[in-house]
C-alpha cells in the first residue's frame, strides 16, 4: 500500500506537469492552421504592390510585424533576426516560390500547404 507522502509528490508532480504543458500554447502549426483562411482573406483582398493598412497587425493567431504584396506573393512578416533578416509566411497561389540569392539577400522558401510557404532572407 502507498504511503500518503508517496501519493502526495505524485500528485503534485502531475500537477506541474500538466501546468507546463498548458502554458507552451499552441504550436505555430496548430496557430498557422487556425490563421491559414483569415490569411488568405487578406490576401485576396490586397490590390497591386500594397502594403496592410495597419502594420502590425493581428490576423488570427498570429501578429505580423508587416503585411505586403510583392507581384504575385503576399508576404506575412513574423518577425526578423537582429533586425535585419526578415521570416514569415508567403501566399503564392500561382507557383512555387524558388530560394534565390540576388544583391546579397539570400531567401529561402520551404512548402507549408496549398499555396502556403514559410519564408526567411538573411543579408
Amino acid at each position: 500500500m502507498p504511503r500518503p507522502g508517496r501519493r502526495w509528490i505524485t500528485t503534485l508532480c502531475l500537477v506541474v506537469i500538466i501546468v507546463g504543458l498548458s502554458a507552451c500554447g499552441p504550436s505555430e502549426e496548430e496557430r498557422f492552421a487556425r490563421s491559414a483562411a483569415a490569411m488568405e482573406q487578406v490576401a485576396r483582398t490586397m490590390g497591386p504592390s500594397t502594403r496592410a493598412a495597419a502594420n502590425p497587425r493581428e490576423i488570427g493567431s498570429f501578429r505580423f510585424d508587416d503585411v505586403y504584396r510583392d507581384g504575385d506573393r503576399v508576404y506575412f512578416q513574423t518577425g526578423d533576426d537582429f533586425g535585419v533578416d526578415p521570416y514569415g509566411y508567403v501566399w503564392s497561389p500561382n507557383e512555387a516560390p524558388a530560394d534565390y540569392y540576388r544583391d546579397g539577400v539570400a531567401a529561402r522558401f520551404e512548402h507549408v500547404q496549398g499555396p502556403w510557404y514559410r519564408w526567411s532572407e538573411s543579408w
